[in-house]
């Protein structure tokens, strides 16, 4: 499972999931060089449904998100050594621009250096369509938002400058989240804003907070020169007073989402985000992957209603499921272990995601054995994976 194929940007906030593009390449490498088999999300499911006969050594790669850099580097790289590969992409995020920006193939074609080449951003439907159409990359769905929802009257922090809470721009201005990691959108929100309980967006009924309760610590903060006062060490307990007595004085007048508003917006997450793609690429949509692994019974239901074939378990799945024939296919688990810095000689763990994907038809801890020696995956590292074959 992977999500960005890019060298680290340390201002991101979520640049735990970039993969450094060299560490990538090194992860092809060894695919090749231990002949493993990328195979698609359909032949993984046919296999899982009625045993049809995939090759002993086949893994799925997946990316999450629709990251520009997908197109930049992981679809050249890709091309480049004969893999496949499927991006999960979420609609809302998808670059409305209609161009095909420069990537690595351009590079080694002498039509762009490597400084020309955008590392931000996320895709573009152009794009999409030539990479779905080559063959090397399926394009499934990852739902509409993804996104965080409000799922609880308790507030939880404040909006604040450097919060880890991008979302919230992404909620009050959806039209801008192509643009979210190329523009600061911190302002999009009115400081101090309430940040309530939440949850990944398919996983929960939303909450619709007071709005006049917003709005009296919104004019608060502005009222103190706005950004200054969260110089002030003790910000955060001003602002959790003045909630405390206007809920004492007005109550609470936030609400949540009624049953049909809630199934409606299910419905528009997975229904529309599969039919956007199938009109836009002129294909057939089976897959899904829950955003952030979020999902409850009620949006597990309702995917299989309209009509996909499979979906990823959570993220946090613990189990033994090995993705293979007389398994439920309609659910697969990914991995998702440690992340790794390779260099000629040696390996060093740095935590975080990322490595390969989703295996598939692994029959024994022998196919490991032999991708952990490709890696030169230290003894104590290979434990790890062990738990996982």
């Amino acid at each position: 499972m992977y999500h960005s194929i890019a060298d680290v940007k340390e201002t991101w906030p979520f640049r735990h999931l970039s993969c450094p593009v060299y560490i990538f390449e090194s992860h092809l490498k060894a695919l090749k060089w231990a002949k493993f088999h990328t195979i698609s999300l359909q032949k993984l499911y046919e296999y899982m449904a009625t045993g049809k006969e995939v090759p002993s050594r086949s893994v799925v790669l997946t990316f999450d998100d629709g990251y520009l850099d997908n197109w930049v580097y992981a679809y050249p790289l890709l091309k480049r050594y004969g893999l496949h590969g499927t991006i999960f992409v979420n609609i809302d995020f998808v670059d409305p621009s209609e161009s095909l920006r420069p990537n690595l193939g351009d590079v080694w074609g002498g039509r762009a250096s490597l400084k020309d080449l955008p590392t931000s951003g996320f895709l573009s439907w152009q794009e999409l369509r030539e990479m779905d159409s080559s063959g090397i990359m399926n394009i499934q769905s990852h739902g509409m938002s993804h996104t965080w929802y409000f799922s609880s009257p308790e507030i939880m922090d404040y909006h604040h400058p450097g919060d880890p809470y991008p979302w919230l721009a992404w909620n009050s201005h959806p039209e801008r989240k192509h643009l979210w990691m190329t523009e600061d959108q911190q302002t999009f929100v009115p400081w101090g804003t309430p940040v309530y309980k939440h949850e990944k967006s398919l996983a929960t009924r939303r909450y619709f907070p007071d709005e006049n309760l917003n709005a009296t610590l919104e004019e608060y903060v502005k009222s103190q020169h706005g950004e200054m006062l969260f110089q002030k060490p003790e910000w955060r307990q001003r602002l959790e007073k003045i909630s405390d007595e206007y809920r004492k004085k007005n109550g609470d007048y936030g609400y949540f989402e009624s049953d049909s508003e809630y199934m409606a917006r299910l419905h528009h997450e997975l229904a529309d985000s599969k039919k956007i793609i199938e009109t836009q690429l002129g294909k057939t949509v089976n897959f899904l992957c829950w955003p952030g692994g979020g999902y409850n019974d009620t949006s597990l239901k309702i995917s299989k209603e309209v009509g996909y074939l499979a979906s990823t378990l959570a993220s946090s799945y613990q189990g033994t499921k090995r993705n293979q024939f007389g398994e439920d296919p309609s659910r697969w688990i990914r991995i998702s272990p440690p992340n790794f810095r390779w260099n000629d000689t040696r390996v060093e763990y740095k935590g975080g995601l990322h490595l390969i994907c989703l295996l598939n038809s692994v029959r024994g801890s022998r196919l490991f054995t032999v991708l952990l020696k490709a890696l030169k995956i230290p003894f104590k590292l290979s434990q790890w994976f062990g738990r996982i074959s």
